[in-house]
């Protein structure tokens, strides 16, 4: 074979080689951010439901706090003055 065929192949299948290689990272990036997004849905929708959590257990506590029957249990807690 003649050195000049022999680059016209050599560079004929590297094209090709490219090509494949931009089509499969193409496809992986593609893939990469739509669970991207799907894992930032999924983060979002967590923080808010812990937001929420939080809340009603404070409401909880707040509300047992101000029951008679822990009162009486537990009694209140006297402030103490510095002397």
């Amino acid at each position: 074979m003649d050195v000049i065929l022999q680059s016209q192949v050599f560079f004929f299948i590297s094209s090709i080689g490219f090509v494949v290689l931009f089509i499969l990272l193409a496809i992986f990036l593609f893939y990469l951010i739509h669970a991207t997004k799907t894992l930032a849905k999924i983060v979002d929708k967590l923080e808010k439901d812990i937001d929420e959590i939080g809340d009603t257990t404070k409401d909880l506590i707040e509300d047992m706090k101000g029951s008679v029957i822990f009162n009486f249990l537990f009694g209140k807690k006297k402030k103490r003055t510095k002397n």
